[in-house]
């Protein structure tokens, strides 16, 4: 039985994979279910098996995305070094993200960010799962904050959650100026100067 559902598990990941790649190609409107079935090398009626429409492979697809474009947070979280230290290796781990990950799956990520927006007041199912999703990614920053303001070595007097939403906006921010002109500037430098003026900002005048 167990066997079963995780042959399952591999076939909605071998096709959402597929999915990823041909819409970071083609772009969600111009990507049919013919393309996704080529991609993942099965036939059209396997992917109805799993999954009902291009929108809710769509829907689906942006949950994989993000499970496997992710740095491993939680082991970050959950060491034992300085909440500082944490930070450093979290921007660290972002400078070092463009290496392993094309430029294709970075404008994928606007794509997403476009059908969240146009569908927000209809089913919103992407919209929901961003919105999921940068909330768990500011309170990654804000819990590390508060960490580090009782530790001492972080100020006391900003607030956890207003400095987590401006990281992560600077962040993206970068990725989308890459994606529109990445000959412009280098990347990791970019984002180490960004880890680098904010933690000196967020550092207590005793650290």
């Amino acid at each position: 039985m167990s066997a079963k559902v995780v042959d399952k598990q591999e076939r909605r990941d071998q096709i959402l994979g597929a999915a990823i790649r041909v819409f970071a190609r083609k772009g969600f409107s111009r990507t049919t279910i013919s393309d996704i079935a080529a991609a993942a090398e099965m036939g059209k009626g396997t992917i109805y098996e799993y999954f009902g429409t291009k929108e809710e492979i769509i829907h689906h697809s942006f949950e994989f995305f993000m499970r496997h474009l992710e740095m491993d947070f939680e082991a970050v979280l959950i060491s034992k070094m300085p909440a500082v230290s944490k930070l450093r290796t979290i921007f660290d781990g972002f400078a070092g993200f463009i290496d392993s990950h094309t430029r294709q799956m970075m404008e994928l990520m606007f794509d997403f960010w476009s059908e969240a927006i146009k569908n927000k007041d209809t089913k919103g199912a992407i919209y929901t799962e961003m919105k999921k999703f940068y909330k768990a990614y500011r309170e990654i920053f804000a819990d590390i904050i508060i960490e580090g303001m009782g530790e001492g070595a972080i100020r006391k007097d900003i607030n956890p959650r207003s400095a987590a939403a401006a990281i992560v906006g600077a962040l993206d921010g970068i990725m989308v100026q890459w994606v529109l002109d990445q000959d412009e500037f280098d990347f990791k430098d970019v984002t180490r100067t960004i880890g680098i003026s904010f933690l000196e900002g967020l550092l207590s005048e005793r650290t």
